[in-house]
C-alpha cells in the first residue's frame, strides 16, 4: 500500500499484517487476524477493529475482559455465539454486544470444512 493511501486512513485485506492464532483463550485450532485499526488510533473510543478468520473447527470459548467491551460481528459462516453462558445460532449479519465483564465467545464447529469470518471491536472503559 503506498503511503498516500495509508495517509487517508484505507486499508486493504491483502496489504494487512496476518497474525496466525493457535488455542485462542484455551479453545480449539486456528484463527487468524488481521487488524485494521489497531489500540487507540487518535483517541477513536474503541481499541480494536479486526477481521477474524476462525479455521474449519476453531473455537474460541467463552471468556471476560476486564477492562474493554467487545461486539462480534459474524461476515461469512455459520456457527455458534456464546453469551453469558447461553448459546446460539449465528451466521452473516449477525452480531450481539459483549459488555465489560460479561462471558462471551464463538464456535466454527457447525459446517465441516468452513471458514466462519467475524469482525471484533474492542471498546474502551
Amino acid at each position: 500500500m503506498n503511503d498516500q493511501i495509508r495517509r487517508m486512513n484505507v486499508f486493504s485485506y491483502n496489504d494487512l499484517q496476518e497474525i496466525v492464532k493457535q488455542n485462542v483463550r484455551g479453545g480449539e485450532g486456528e484463527v487468524r487476524c488481521r487488524d485494521y485499526i489497531g489500540a487507540d488510533p487518535d483517541g477513536l473510543p474503541f481499541n480494536a477493529f479486526g477481521l477474524n478468520e476462525m479455521q474449519p473447527g476453531a473455537t474460541i470459548p467463552e471468556h471476560c475482559h476486564a477492562d474493554s467491551a467487545e461486539f462480534y460481528f459474524v461476515v461469512s459462516g455459520k456457527g455458534i455465539g456464546c453469551h453469558k453462558g447461553r448459546r446460539f445460532a449465528v451466521g452473516p449479519g449477525d452480531g450481539w454486544l459483549c459488555r465489560i465483564g460479561e462471558t462471551h465467545g464463538i464456535l466454527n464447529t457447525e459446517v465441516p470444512g468452513q471458514v466462519l469470518s467475524f469482525v471484533s471491536v474492542f471498546f474502551k472503559k
